[in-house]
């Protein structure tokens, strides 16, 4: 019995030695050179996920100084920075994949709105800035104090879901400084309604809107009434001063007493 388990412990002693000296030799090995990028290339820069604004050749281009470096010693987390650098990209993730590939995921920004004629809105209310896209088509124009950008587009989500209901969409928005919204809808119909009380003034408008397409010709409905509001027909100039706006144009309201807050 204690002949076996000595013969067990040499041969141990033997097998770690052994294991040592294989990883030396391997370590050598490695600070020899057997580690860079020409024993262990990059051959296959493979790019995944739905881009349309970003070109494949694009985004390989801007890991390709990281891919020289080999499997081993890319750095991933500066191959995924180069690609979230690009134009378009709202994230990407970058893996390496054996034995000579970068597996390489991006996911595109997609605009829905623009913010002050410069920063474009994604689904998610996000602002992002790409150069030339100032004649981008099909995109909602807002506008509002740079810093509470986050509300107008709040705004402009909130009352886009009570219109959707009616099959209607918003192509403008407007908050002045001092707070007061402005809309215009894509029929071309302009809603004035002040600061408070959006949404309300955005239903009451719903609820009379039947009525008021059977006129015809309404170009502009001012809601800043507290209960009710007034119409300005297509064919009136243009009348920007509230106290000569209620004068002129046609009244829907009961008891009015015009309050544009």
């Amino acid at each position: 019995m204690t002949a076996a388990i000595n013969y067990l412990k040499a041969a141990f002693n033997r097998w770690s030695v052994t294991g040592l000296l294989l990883v030396a030799l391997l370590g050598g090995a490695w600070w020899s050179g057997w580690g860079e990028a020409r024993h262990w290339p990059i051959r296959w820069l493979e790019v995944s996920g739905e881009v349309e604004r970003v070109a494949t050749a694009q985004i390989r281009a801007a890991v390709a100084d990281e891919a020289r470096r080999g499997f081993f010693a890319v750095d991933v987390d500066a191959a995924r920075a180069a690609v979230e650098a690009l134009p378009w990209v709202k994230r990407a993730s970058v893996a390496r994949q054996w034995p000579d590939a970068l597996s390489i995921l991006v996911v595109e920004q997609r605009a829905v709105a623009r913010f002050n004629g410069e920063a474009l809105v994604n689904p998610e209310g996000e602002l992002f800035h790409v150069a030339g896209t100032a004649s981008m088509q099909g995109l909602v124009d807002l506008t509002g104090p740079g810093d509470r950008h986050d509300r107008v587009v709040e705004g402009w989500r909130s009352i886009g879901g009570l219109l959707r209901a009616e099959g209607l969409s918003l192509s403008r928005v407007d908050v002045d400084p001092r707070g007061s919204w402005r809309v215009v809808l894509n029929d071309g119909v302009e809603l004035l309604l002040g600061r408070d009380e959006i949404e309300p003034r955005v239903r009451r408008y719903l609820s009379v809107r039947p009525a008021l397409n059977a006129r015809g010709d309404v170009a502009r409905v001012d809601l800043r009434y507290p209960n009710g509001l007034s119409v300005t027909p297509e064919r009136s100039v243009e009348v920007t001063d509230p106290a000569r706006l209620a004068g002129r144009a046609t009244s829907i309201e009961s008891g009015v007493d015009a309050n544009h807050g």
